[in-house]
């Protein structure tokens, strides 16, 4: 069970092409503290990736503090997500907004990502 909370390196992604991957394939959710792009992947588990800018969240100290938190929230959500690659990307409105508020915006937008990219679309 606990081998569930982990957060491994194989839960990341690493590669630019990976998240190259994901903004062209996926399919996206978003407001004005993130933006949530989801795409399937054939690993049998969810992987994450982050794109935090200074623009976005500020110096180094707000920015991983951001990161640490979506991570957290990630590494908590995992064993009930789907096979599918994440990307959480911050957007400026993510600055000096309490801990709660991030906390529900970011299960609200996976949700929405989530059901987006398993939700069959029409066929071309």
């Amino acid at each position: 069970m606990t081998d569930l909370l982990h957060f491994r390196p194989c839960h990341k992604l690493r590669t630019p092409a990976d998240f190259e991957r994901v903004y062209r394939g996926g399919k996206r959710a978003g407001d004005g503290l993130f933006a949530v792009n989801a795409f399937s992947n054939e690993l049998g588990f969810a992987r994450l990736g982050m794109s935090v800018s200074t623009r976005s969240a500020g110096n180094s100290v707000k920015r991983n503090r951001v990161r640490r938190l979506v991570r957290e929230f990630f590494r908590l959500s995992r064993a009930r997500l789907p096979a599918l690659d994440y990307v959480v990307t911050s957007r400026p409105g993510v600055r000096g907004v309490d801990h709660a508020l991030l906390l529900n915006t970011l299960e609200r937008l996976f949700a929405e990502a989530t059901r987006k990219a398993t939700t069959p679309g029409p066929r071309a």
